[in-house]
């Protein structure tokens, strides 16, 4: 089976009516005069490391928070990157003399990196060739070249950015990972109480009361869970799944104790000031609300959780 890395252009939408040399190029999908190209070299940072796509300690990896991407990239990182070594016998490590393009003798030097062209159309990588794979390496590290289309939609690359990586591999790697996880997560939400269903559905931060019937809670969760990361609230862009597995593998009574808090929250007994803070009128009641958990949590303060479990459920009956 060929294994085939590819970098593609961006094509952006051109809406003026003026017409200039860009809009000439992109009426016919182009970004720049054909035969043309953009060099990229190995790029350096602060700290003297090169961006090789080969280094697990890299900033890139610490910086992706999905814990299973991160867990991809880092065995992906770690076993390329031994094959390669062996395979070309060097030194491929952030700091090796390999990168230093400026070092290269000649074109026959296959001692340091080579600088690489590319070109206004899909540039194309044969990775059965450990040359052009540790091309592709670096290529998809490279500050300049957005990790994919979509990360580029999202604006985690600057508009100008004029490539991407359209790596199929590691993408259906990335998306089989994530739908296992999403289904496991939904067998054990399935194989919940309707009562526990409702504590988790309202920490996720869904709109579930104790009327709202299984069904609804059902879908509530279920769609949550398959958009992949929070859109919005506290949690935005953390996993989705990741934070309903720290309330479905809570204790049980931790987790009553989270759900009375938040829906105290809810029916306005408590309000949280934007420092965090947990008030009762003018009186502070905590430092947040995980200190007010603490706190309810501690067998000598039971009876305080009485009294909050009493008044959430007037209001509750004061509001029906």
């Amino acid at each position: 089976m060929e294994k085939i890395g590819k970098i593609s252009v961006i094509q952006r939408e051109y809406t003026s009516q003026m017409q200039t040399m860009d809009s000439s190029l992109r009426v016919k999908s182009l970004t720049r005069v054909p035969g043309t190209g953009v060099f990229k070299f190995p790029f350096r940072d602060v700290d003297g490391k090169y961006r090789t796509g080969l280094d697990v300690d890299a900033t890139y990896i610490k910086r992706i928070q999905d814990k299973t991407e991160r867990e991809i990239e880092i065995k992906r990182v770690k076993d390329t990157k031994a094959r390669l070594e062996d395979m070309l016998g060097l030194d491929l490590g952030p700091r090796s003399n390999f990168w230093n393009y400026a070092l290269s003798r000649n074109e026959d030097d296959q001692t340091h990196v080579k600088p690489v062209k590319l070109m206004d159309s899909d540039n194309f990588f044969d990775l059965r060739s450990p040359f052009q794979e540790l091309t592709f390496s670096w290529l998809r590290v490279h500050p300049t070249i957005a990790s994919s289309f979509q990360a580029w939609e999202r604006g985690e690359y600057p508009a100008e950015t004029q490539f991407f990586v359209a790596d199929d591999e590691i993408e259906n790697s990335r998306v089989f990972k994530k739908k296992q996880l999403i289904n496991k997560a939904i067998v054990k939400f399935d194989n919940m109480s309707p009562e526990k269903k409702k504590k988790v559905a309202r920490l996720l931060g869904l709109p579930v009361t104790e009327e709202t019937k299984e069904e609804l809670v059902y879908n509530l969760v279920d769609n949550l869970l398959k958009e992949g990361d929070f859109r919005k609230g506290p949690n935005q862009g953390l996993s989705t799944v990741a934070v309903f597995n720290k309330f479905a593998d809570m204790k049980e009574n931790i987790l009553h104790i989270k759900d009375v808090v938040r829906q105290a929250v809810a029916h306005s007994i408590y309000r949280v000031r934007p420092d965090g803070a947990v008030y009762e009128g003018e009186f502070e009641v905590a430092k947040s609300e995980e200190d007010l958990v603490k706190f309810l949590v501690d067998d000598d303060n039971q009876s305080d959780l009485l009294t909050l479990e009493g008044k959430l459920k007037i209001k509750k009956i004061a509001s029906v």
